[in-house]
């Protein structure tokens, strides 16, 4: 069953929006934040069972502030479902799972600092890549008729998705409905040349469990998104039950104009939310982010092979191929590269403002 938002053309979703301290190295000021957007939001109406999954952005085992979630702002969420009357004996997991360039979720949550939260909450972290998976056929769907799914997804009561805003090189921009990419089988690359309709698809399928979203932007990441691009010290947390709504303000925030992006006005079309947020609490930021109009080397090889021709693509990119092995290796050691030569610049600098100072805490302590 499908959530239905086919209200008036005039019906607006609550996106909340709350500002964090800039300067203050108390992560408490993070905690307070994320708990008064959720509450602007009225999560608890939105959030139900007992089995709660936290889907995280883990997509880099590296650190480098606005690619990820950070655990600070996770951290934020357990303790208010946490501190809840109706959700105190919930089970909670955080959730993401591997990429095609070998980059492990598991390792990513350690890197981050997400396993530091499950020494001091009764939550886990599960990478989904090591899960059971099951293919379900879904007659609804545009592209994804046959999703391949994990069980630890199926099984949830309720999917909180927790975004990092950014620029991205193949969807435009990437937030609350581009964070369920994640959800299906790492090698969901086949779809890249129908990202935007996949993109609703998967959210569509998931919506009578997906159902709240938190928008970690104490970082945000311009350029050439999702993992090599610029990161901005924003800080603000937006929350909302709503994700094209989410996705619509964080478009407006980036200074990016949402009708730009197919896969949001499609997620509207499918009755997944409203392009109308009705913003609360704080006021937007407005940043003028520049956008990822040329890929990375890596992406923009791989796109370049798969126009080619479509058995040029199957030969290349097929499950088995011994050729997508070999790109998958050339595109571990060219993001590695960067990292080390390139990125490292943009994590020193990050790493030195307050939600660095306090991220270190998370993995240093």
């Amino acid at each position: 069953m499908v959530r239905s938002w086919s209200k008036g053309s005039n019906f607006m979703s609550i996106v909340s929006c709350i500002k964090v301290s800039k300067t203050s190295t108390n992560p408490q000021e993070i905690f307070d934040a994320v708990q008064k957007a959720m509450e602007m939001a009225h999560w608890e109406k939105y959030v139900k069972g007992k089995n709660i999954v936290l889907k995280i952005n883990a997509m880099w085992d590296k650190l480098y502030p606005s690619c990820t979630t950070t655990p600070m702002v996770v951290e934020g969420v357990i303790k208010i479902i946490l501190s809840s009357k109706k959700f105190k004996d919930a089970k909670i997991t955080i959730v993401d799972g591997n990429t095609v360039s070998f980059m492990d979720a598991g390792k990513s949550f350690r890197v981050q600092g997400m396993n530091k939260l499950t020494e001091k909450y009764p939550v886990k972290t599960i990478n989904l890549s090591h899960t059971k998976f099951k293919t379900i056929s879904y007659k609804e769907a545009h592209i994804l008729k046959k999703i391949k799914i994990s069980q630890v997804l199926l099984n949830a009561d309720t999917i909180i998705t927790i975004p990092v805003p950014k620029t991205h090189a193949y969807s435009g921009m990437t937030g609350a409905l581009k964070n369920q990419w994640g959800c299906i089988h790492e090698l969901r690359h086949n779809y890249h040349l129908v990202l935007h309709p996949a993109i609703v698809d998967i959210n569509k399928f998931l919506s009578n469990k997906l159902t709240f979203m938190v928008m970690d932007a104490l970082f945000a990441m311009e350029g050439k998104g999702p993992k090599n691009g610029i990161p901005i010290h924003v800080g603000h947390i937006l929350a909302s039950s709503d994700p094209v709504a989410l996705d619509t303000a964080a478009c407006q925030m980036m200074g990016l104009n949402p009708s730009d992006y197919h896969y949001i006005k499609y997620a509207e079309k499918q009755n997944l939310g409203k392009m109308k947020p009705h913003i609360i609490g704080s006021r937007l930021p407005s940043y003028k982010f520049a956008t990822a109009q040329k890929s990375n080397f890596a992406m923009g090889m791989e796109m370049r092979i798969r126009k080619i021709h479509p058995i040029v693509e199957k030969v290349v990119f097929g499950e088995t191929s011994p050729l997508l092995f070999a790109l998958r290796i050339a595109a571990k050691v060219y993001y590695d590269f960067w990292y080390q030569f390139m990125g490292m610049k943009n994590v020193k600098k990050m790493m030195k403002t307050n939600y660095g100072t306090i991220w270190k805490k998370y993995y240093l302590s």
